[in-house]
């Protein structure tokens, strides 16, 4: 019943009204979107936060995690317990995979009753701490941890947490292929051990700017 679920082409492309009928999820399948944080007020927003109740904000790391008051999520680029946005992109994130779904409320999110965790990896818009949130997820029982964001470069220290994600946490990385429409090696989607995914467009075909090439995995709705 979400009313702009009219909006939403690729739930169609995607199957995900087949896919629901099988199974909606649920809370304990939790999505790391690690990007520019999240609007932690937002109506379709605020519900599907996988919060963290047995650290409250009171001051104390009462999960003994070494973060304190990490109720809902954490902002890693700036080192504080507040995910709020600073760039809409993460908001954007968020909603395409936790938007709750079936409130009356905006969209529908692809996970339907599953939970997303932010991990803000920003600090006024500049991506200070990409993979050190990755490492964040990943600690935290994130499932599926998403990256819709990378660079031309690589390292060996990237790949190393990456991989320790992937066999220490049992944690899929998903990361984007890039906007740039060329072949060139985007990390970290081109890391080995990441589901890396280009975009389509409204009519099942390669969006104009989506890039392409040996590391793409997958391809799924994007424009």
């Amino acid at each position: 019943n979400d009313p702009d679920t009219a909006s939403q082409y690729y739930l169609s492309l995607i199957h995900a009204y087949q896919a629901w009928d099988i199974t909606k999820g649920d809370s304990g399948f939790v999505v790391g979107v690690t990007d520019t944080g999240t609007d932690l007020d937002h109506p379709d927003l605020a519900a599907g936060i996988r919060y963290n109740y047995q650290d409250p904000i009171n001051g104390i790391d009462d999960d003994n995690d070494g973060y304190i008051d990490n109720f809902m999520g954490w902002d890693v680029g700036s080192n504080d317990n507040d995910p709020s946005v600073d760039i809409v992109h993460g908001s954007f994130v968020c909603g395409l995979a936790g938007a709750v779904t079936d409130n009356g409320v905006g969209i529908a999110g692809s996970g339907f009753r599953t939970r997303y965790l932010p991990v803000k990896i920003s600090n006024n818009g500049v991506l200070n701490a990409a993979y050190e949130g990755i490492v964040y997820a990943a600690d935290h029982f994130c499932t599926v941890i998403n990256c819709s964001w990378g660079s031309f470069a690589s390292s060996q220290y990237a790949q190393d947490i990456i991989d320790y994600a992937t066999f220490n946490c049992n944690s899929l990385v998903v990361a984007a292929a890039g906007n740039a429409n060329n072949d060139a090696y985007f990390y970290p989607a081109s890391y080995n051990n990441v589901l890396s995914v280009t975009g389509t467009n409204a009519t099942d075909t390669k969006w104009v700017n989506s890039s392409y090439g040996s590391a793409v995995d997958v391809s799924a709705p994007g424009e």
